[in-house]
């Protein structure tokens, strides 16, 4: 995402391949909660010629019109419905959109701009790279209009989302006062000049996402920089071959306390992870979690993990990337994908994920194998048996830097 996990080039014949290529592509935009959960706008945004084909284009602009009309500038009722559904993308808006977009890159100077040189090399459209154009565009544009949509249900309209008890909306939505908290932003958020026709809805699910306070996709970035900089950088400069595995992965456990600031498993996890550090089985360790469990809380698995290795363990810093966003275990996997893909590891040698015996068990299981479809639409990389109980081997997966905020903004 951005210029930390958008280093794959999907183009290149194989996985070997890209394991060659230490952070060789770069999307064109500043990392920021917009660009990170809905990408393809800061795309067109950026690709020569989009602005202007977009805001010249006649069909869009009337949209852009209908879209704002329907939006009310008083209290309406029901409460929070009727000042929340105007924003939702229709399925006729959703249409009308793809047929010109469509149109737009038959023109071959456009379809290069965007689709050669920033939407297929992102990777972050992976699922369909093996359509065409005009396919590939449209299923890029449903995603993003379900992102949206899926915001503004969420967090404008209260529905309960996958998981509710660490990602809902924060506001009681039955309030009252409530329809004037929408009402003032969507007074806020509404057409300005220069604007694209997609502007509008864009800061308007970008503005919920931060009013909620859950700008967790936001956070630590660019992710090889910060935290993470010194072992990028020694990343570069290792012997791969003193060592069996290329990282060892650990998956973080929230407390359910407020105060605690790691859950118990993922001390146990660590002790596991630090040992088989020093026996030498591989030269790094990525520490995957975000700020998760209890809800809402400030401390984030990833990083009291990596502070815990340097303090009790003695593991140089330099030896421990951060992967700060993951919520669940699916996303743990396929984050920590993207990351050894876009540091530069190189991709045709295994990582190691570490656990507890019942965890990796779970891991290499069915039941995963089956959320990891259901909830991100990719299987993240393969994993195989490791050597003992308490590891499975993992192979990366290119596909893994797919983007899906319609299954979870916070961590798309």
């Amino acid at each position: 995402m951005g210029a930390c996990l958008a280093a794959v080039l999907l183009l290149l014949p194989s996985v070997g391949a890209v394991a060659q290529t230490l952070a060789t592509y770069a999307v064109p935009y500043d990392e920021t909660l917009e660009t990170v959960v809905f990408p393809l706008p800061a795309m067109m945004r950026a690709a020569d010629g989009w602005a202007t084909a977009l805001r010249r284009d006649p069909v869009l602009r009337r949209l852009a019109a209908d879209r704002a009309a329907r939006v009310p500038d008083k209290p309406c009722v029901p409460t929070p419905v009727c000042q929340a559904d105007p924003w939702l993308w229709t399925a006729a808006d959703i249409a009308t959109v793809e047929t010109r977009l469509r149109q737009l890159v038959r023109d071959p100077q456009l379809a290069d701009a965007l689709m050669e040189r920033v939407l297929r090399p992102s990777g972050q459209f992976a699922r369909y790279k093996n359509l065409n154009d005009g396919d590939l565009v449209a299923a890029a544009w449903a995603g993003t209009a379900a992102a949206m949509n899926h915001v503004v249900d969420v967090y404008a309209k209260g529905i309960p989302p996958r998981y509710p008890l660490i990602d809902a909306i924060i506001f009681d939505p039955l309030l009252p006062e409530y329809g004037e908290v929408l009402i003032a932003h969507a007074a806020a958020v509404g057409a300005r000049d220069g604007d694209l026709f997609f502007d509008p809805a864009l800061r308007y699910a970008t503005g919920l996402l931060r009013m909620n306070e859950r700008t967790d996709a936001a956070s630590h970035r660019p992710l090889l920089g910060g935290e993470n900089a010194a072992a990028v950088q020694a990343v570069a400069h290792t012997n791969w071959s003193a060592t069996p595995y290329t990282a060892l992965l650990v998956f973080g456990h929230g407390p359910e306390d407020a105060v605690s600031r790691t859950g118990v498993m993922g001390h146990i996890r660590l002790e596991i992870a630090a040992d088989r550090y020093k026996r030498g089985l591989a030269p790094f360790l990525i520490v995957s979690g975000g700020n998760v469990h209890p809800n809402r809380t400030a401390f984030n698995e990833a990083i009291e993990m990596k502070r815990l290795l340097i303090s009790d363990y003695g593991i140089p810093a330099d030896r421990i990337l951060i992967e700060p966003h993951a919520r669940h275990t699916t996303t743990n996997l396929r984050n920590c994908a993207r990351l050894l893909l876009a540091a530069g590891f190189p991709a045709d040698r295994l990582a190691l994920v570490v656990s507890d015996p019942r965890t990796i068990v779970y891991i290499g299981g069915a039941e995963l194998a089956k959320r990891n479809v259901v909830e991100m639409g990719v299987q993240p990389g393969t994993l195989t048996p490791g050597p003992d109980r308490f590891s499975l081997r993992f192979a990366p997966d290119p596909v893994a830097f797919q983007v899906d905020a319609a299954a979870d903004p916070l961590d798309p």
